[in-house]
């Protein structure tokens, strides 16, 4: 299973959960919803996601492809992308 964990500069996490067994799959895209607590400030550059494999029981990171730079960890910044 795929799991994705948002969580806070501190190591608080947000909010974690993880795509059906079996997905992403080769064909298709899967959508993920992740609703972030009330009032959470977005442009406090806090937040960061991780992508993990879990494969009986143990998690492995998965590296993000992207043209935003990594952290340290290989977590994604999240920063609000509305104009």
């Amino acid at each position: 299973m795929l799991r994705l964990t948002l969580f806070t500069d501190e190591g608080d996490v947000q909010v974690s959960g993880c795509l059906d067994a079996g997905y992403p799959d080769v064909e298709g895209i899967r959508s993920a919803m992740m609703p972030l607590p009330k009032g959470f400030d977005w442009n406090s550059g806090r937040l960061k996601l991780k992508a993990e494999i879990e494969v009986k029981g143990m998690r492995y990171p998965v590296p993000f492809a992207c043209a935003d730079p990594l952290n340290p960890d290989g977590s994604l910044t999240i920063k609000q992308n509305n104009g």
